[in-house]
């Protein structure tokens, strides 16, 4: 089993790591950049 490491210091720039939007109508949306997933993407 290996065992992946994740950078937590780089955080998505647009949603602050949370990997969404919170909408002004209500609900929210996933992050484009990130896909959800809080990080940023290595370029």
């Amino acid at each position: 089993m290996t065992v992946e490491t994740i950078d937590t210091t780089k955080t998505c720039d647009y949603c602050e790591g949370k990997g969404y939007f919170q909408l002004v109508l209500g609900g929210s949306e996933t992050c484009p950049n990130c896909e959800g997933t809080g990080k940023n993407k290595d370029n």
